[in-house]
């Protein structure tokens, strides 16, 4: 059930931050809307409000949920406000903290990773679940049948995996650093949220309409903070690249799936296959 609410789109402020699926608008009592926008399927908007619910009463930072609202026939989940640069930003107020920006990353998830939600779907479950949606419909139904038993058989985990973790979804306020946008959070094992940053920081395509120039920019300073942070990471955790290979095909159907960027889908329909051939058919 949402909440009533009197107030038109036309009467919010100007928004702090705009997002693929959502914009964040000042709201009261010192709080924000995250006001998703009208293509954004309800299933996940429903899904971000319970995932963040659920994650809000574990040890990880992270902002607590108090309520939705709908305005002009778009859902708003009203959460705490967050103060502070996000960690990408961090370097351009404190430009000192740049070289720190893998460690604080690596330790945030590390952070996250320590943590267990009972309530969080298991991932193996949303993969194959995720399989009847239309942006994985160029799967024919047997390659759908050996992901299936593919993903069945990878290992299990009991841990928070965010799924969408990277510098921009983290917020160095002035008590913490906190991390934001829970939509997609599981739980399993955290080699799966390692490997999906692996695919963001190095895969993912970088802001569009940006520059040549800028575009060597910031792959340079992206593939820099990878490298680093996954020396990190695996140091402290045990893990090693070779535990994320087995999550490369999972990682790339879960980002086509969900988020089924036009300009990404001819690419991760071509690794998928590639992918594919590597595991048992039938």
């Amino acid at each position: 059930m949402l909440d009533e609410t009197s107030i038109a789109l036309a009467e919010l402020p100007a928004p702090l931050a705009l997002g693929r699926s959502a914009e964040i608008y000042p709201w009261r009592d010192g709080r924000v809307l995250k006001l998703f926008l009208r293509d954004c399927r309800r299933e996940d908007i429903l899904q971000e409000l319970s995932n963040t619910r659920a994650v809000s009463r574990t040890g990880i930072n992270a902002a607590s949920c108090h309520g939705t609202v709908e305005i002009d026939g778009r859902i708003g989940i009203i959460l705490d406000r967050i103060d502070g640069p996000s960690l990408t930003k961090l370097p351009e107020s404190r430009a000192g903290e740049f070289f720190s920006v893998p460690r604080y990353l690596a330790d945030v998830h590390l952070q996250i990773h320590n943590e267990k939600c009972p309530q969080l779907q298991d991932i193996r479950e949303r993969l194959i679940s995720n399989l009847d949606l239309e942006s994985l419909s160029f799967l024919s139904r047997e390659e759908k049948e050996s992901i299936r038993k593919y993903v069945s058989s990878l290992p299990a985990g009991d841990r928070v995996i965010h799924l969408d973790f990277h510098t921009e979804n983290i917020i160095c306020a002035a008590n913490g650093r906190f991390v934001i946008d829970w939509m997609t959070a599981a739980k399993g094992h955290p080699a799966m949220d390692v490997a999906f940053t692996y695919y963001l920081m190095k895969d993912a395509e970088l802001f569009p309409g940006i520059s040549l120039w800028q575009k060597i920019f910031y792959e340079t300073v992206r593939q820099y903070i990878l490298s680093k942070y996954l020396k990190r990471y695996f140091r402290v955790s045990g893990l090693s690249r070779v535990d994320l290979e087995p999550w490369r095909l999972p990682v790339l159907l879960f980002r086509l799936g969900l988020w089924n960027i036009e300009s990404e889908r001819p690419r991760l329909q071509f690794w998928i296959r590639q992918e594919l051939q590597g595991i048992p058919k039938g």
